[in-house]
């Protein structure tokens, strides 16, 4: 059975930003950022072409360019016709065109995401005025580029069920990043300054509070710390206290509510934004607490922690909606 026209482009869509994530990560390459930047836009130019096609019905005309033909000096044809290139191909509408076409569809793409592909698209456009990107450069497009991955992840799950779960979806800084203390000793050009303030500014704006899947960077912190022992011990992670291989490890409050931000009433606000729908009813029930019973999803803290009979109250990590996202019908 031969694939349709759209997964075509959401095949195209994973392969180029796979191909940016490989790039990227590879300990010496110069052209790093820049090569990102194009691949990473390419990946999301397909996808949001994927979108357009299948709520076409896969029609290719809702990605041509349409333009009127000079009939005379200073005349236009009143007819549009399709635009094409100088080979006589088909020429078809970019990222910025795909937004709105999309969004006369009644297809939204989030604030922070045109964010995020704005910024993209500057680094890309501002390559040819600078060979090597700074340290400054590097850390913002890692930020950026690291928001733009999970963006991808999140959209491409939502509107054409995209699963990327077989891969290692990150951007590696180890390795390359230098220290804080040297971003700040490196002296830009004026052109490549104008592109640091201009992502610095991308970067604040745009986060939208009601928007909590999609962002326009996300903070990427790397710390080491010295040790004594000849090589890092292994983290066993076990509930029997007296075994000899465990590690001990001290978790504080401060670190679970970190994990564990949501008590219930913030987590059914949560999925009653989320969903078309959603009801507090008994469907709602018997899905939470089957969920609770996975440690990864909520943390129960009592009263008194050595009395699990004192008064307690359950906290739930974020990541529990996307198993309530397979129950229930999201918002465009």
């Amino acid at each position: 059975m031969s694939l349709s026209r759209s997964a075509r482009l959401l095949q195209n869509a994973e392969a180029a930003l796979i191909s940016a994530i490989e790039i990227y990560n590879k300990p010496t390459f110069a052209y790093r950022e820049e090569t990102f930047a194009i691949l990473a836009l390419n990946a999301w130019e397909l996808l949001l072409k994927a979108k357009l096609l299948d709520i076409k019905d896969n029609k290719l005309s809702c990605l041509y360019i349409y333009t009127k033909r000079e009939l005379a000096p200073g005349q236009q044809s009143v007819k549009l016709y399709v635009k094409r290139n100088r080979t006589g191909n088909t020429m078809t509408v970019g990222i910025d065109a795909c937004v709105v076409r999309l969004e006369k569809e009644g297809i939204p793409v989030p604030e922070p995401v045109k964010k995020n592909l704005e910024a993209l698209a500057e680094v890309r456009d501002n390559a040819v005025h600078y060979i090597n990107a700074s340290p400054q450069l590097s850390k913002q497009v890692m930020e950026i580029g690291t928001a733009c991955l999970r963006n991808f992840v999140e959209l491409g799950k939502q509107w054409l069920n995209l699963n990327l779960s077989g891969y290692s979806l990150y951007l590696m800084p180890i390795g390359f990043l230098p220290s804080g203390e040297a971003v700040t000793a490196i002296t830009l050009s004026n052109q490549e300054q104008k592109v640091v303030n201009y992502l610095a500014t991308q970067m604040k704006v745009g986060h939208d509070g009601a928007v909590q899947d999609y962002h326009v960077s996300l903070d990427v912190n790397i710390s080491f710390k010295r040790t004594s022992a000849a090589a890092a011990n292994a983290i066993i992670v076990t509930n029997d206290p007296s075994d000899p291989n465990a590690v001990h490890v001290n978790i504080s409050e401060e670190d679970i509510r970190k994990q564990y931000p949501w008590d219930y009433g913030t987590l059914t606000e949560k999925l009653q934004n989320r969903y078309i729908d959603f009801k507090t009813n008994p469907k709602y029930h018997e899905l939470r607490r089957k969920l609770a019973t996975n440690p990864q999803y909520k943390k129960t803290r009592y009263l008194d922690p050595a009395n699990t009979s004192s008064s307690r109250k359950d906290f739930y990590n974020p990541n529990i909606v996307n198993e309530f996202d397979k129950s229930y019908t999201r918002k465009k």
